[in-house]
């Protein structure tokens, strides 16, 4: 089931689409833990290493900081929202439209999310940027976390 054009979002759609609502609301709430009946205690996240905050995560605790520091480092200013959903059974794909600025610099994406969700929960997640050159530019200056560890 997809929600872009004239179709209604299906069960996972509607989930995915509030989550990213609870994510607006707990930053301007300044309540992160209000993500956490979203995600499982073990979920597997895997964010492009393109900055500090970025990388393959472990657990809900590891999101929630990941989300913390992307959120230090634009000053509150990264912000996410949902353009559209594409669903099965037991995944939703969500084209996400981003943008926050740093240092004075804007920058804004697109990026393709894909979840898992069971029992109404996410399990893993997996992100895809469109354009990961302008991504690693703006948050890593070229280089995540692994490169940076093997350049020290």
């Amino acid at each position: 089931m997809t929600d872009s054009g004239n179709q209604p979002a299906g069960p996972l759609g509607r989930f995915i689409r509030a989550f990213y609502e609870a994510r607006r609301a707990a930053v301007r709430e300044g309540d992160l833990s209000l993500l956490e009946g979203f995600v499982t205690p073990d979920v597997r996240w895997s964010e492009p290493e393109v900055g500090e905050h970025m990388g393959v995560l472990r657990g809900r605790d590891a999101v929630i900081d990941m989300i913390r520091r992307a959120l230090d480092a634009t000053g509150g200013s990264f912000e996410l929202a949902v353009a559209g959903t594409v669903e099965s059974a037991t995944h939703v794909s969500a084209l996400i439209d981003w943008s926050a600025v740093s240092g004075g610099r804007r920058i804004e994406g697109r990026e393709l999310a894909v979840y898992e969700v069971r029992d109404g929960l996410i399990t893993a997640a997996w992100f895809h940027p469109e354009n990961i050159g302008d991504d690693r530019a703006f948050w890593g200056e070229g280089r995540g976390p692994a490169e940076r560890q093997r350049a020290k």
